[in-house]
């Protein structure tokens, strides 16, 4: 098999696919409250994203994450997970709000889903208000408590950290480890959605050296956890005994970015080959050509030789897409 390598010896072996840029949250770190999502006729269909991931698969991608917006709000995206397994992906995952996610946690699991995260910045019922600008905290908490009875557990809880927001609560996170087995990771805010002049994002920035460094205060000694991918973007540590991990992932104060593999599919057609820039491929024309397995091999070898080197982007520029649009 060919196998997709950037030209900076990458590996690119990990697809996003974002199935929607619609979402239930308006979460204020991620879009406004009066965002203009795109009109349907702008998106790719499912059936053209499994073209786009066959495509992905023949040249060495082996692993895909479903997002949005909030992927559980596209139609047919239980039935995507199946069609993506069957394709012969080796890890199918998703991301999701959780709002969702009860009702549909048997038809994911029997469809091949093989993990899980969830998005939670708080476990304030007040506070998950005030961040999401929706009042659905309970729902999303009892969507968790049901997926650890599930195939899908150990699950992993992401929350984007913020100071004077949620930073009071990092001890409170990183005690779920030690009753539940989770991963819970605290995520660097990014300068997206529209923070022309980064004035908000310094604001609220708190690195994840300040993040372990307050949770190990409360709590104790973490051990580090060796990766199991090595591209894996997570910083993971265990304290003694806890049936979970507690994590960072930096992509601000310490990026990742030399061992990125990451390709992002957006919902309207574009490959977004690194997330700290602006940077766009289109990939629909190809898609939708007589022949798109070969015109999308195109633009991936296309992509690979554009996307960015380490340390080219700087964290503070400003950037023209929310994060809901490009999939996270």
């Amino acid at each position: 098999m060919v196998q997709l390598i950037d030209s900076y010896d990458r590996k690119m072996d990990y697809l996003r696919i974002s199935v929607t840029d619609r979402c239930n949250f308006r979460c204020q770190y991620c879009m406004p409250e009066d965002i203009k999502f795109q009109d349907s006729t702008e998106l790719l269909s499912l059936e053209e994203m499994l073209t786009f991931a066959e495509a992905c698969l023949q040249v060495g991608v082996t692993k895909v994450r479903i997002t949005g917006g909030e992927p559980l709000v596209r139609k047919g995206v239980v039935d995507f997970v199946g069609d993506l397994k069957a394709m012969g992906f080796e890890d199918v995952t998703m991301t999701t709000n959780g709002f969702l996610l009860k009702e549909n946690l048997a038809g994911l699991v029997a469809a091949g889903l093989d993990r899980i995260n969830i998005s939670i910045d708080t476990l304030q019922q007040d506070k998950f208000a005030f961040i999401t600008r929706r009042n659905h905290f309970q729902k999303v908490w009892d969507a968790i408590m049901a997926a650890l009875e599930t195939p899908l557990s150990p699950v992993k809880l992401n929350a984007v950290a913020m100071r004077g927001i949620n930073d009071d609560e990092i001890v409170e996170m990183a005690k779920l480890t030690l009753h539940y087995p989770m991963h819970v990771r605290f995520i660097e805010l990014m300068p997206l959605n529209g923070d022309t002049d980064g004035s908000r994002f310094r604001a609220l920035f708190i690195s994840g050296k300040e993040i372990l460094e307050r949770a190990q205060g409360e709590l104790g000694d973490l051990r580090e956890v060796e990766r199991e991918d090595p591209a894996a973007p997570a910083d993971e540590f265990k304290f003694d005994g806890a049936p979970g991990t507690f994590g960072v992932i930096t992509p601000v104060s310490e990026p990742f970015c030399a061992r990125c593999s990451r390709l992002r599919l957006t919902a309207d057609g574009k490959i977004h080959p690194c997330l700290l820039t602006d940077l766009d491929v289109p990939v629909k024309e190809a898609i939708r050509s007589e022949d798109p397995i070969p015109e999308i091999h195109k633009v991936l070898w296309k992509t690979a030789g554009i996307k960015p080197p380490a340390g080219l982007t700087l964290p503070e520029e400003a950037r023209n897409r929310t994060m809901s649009q490009i999939g996270g």
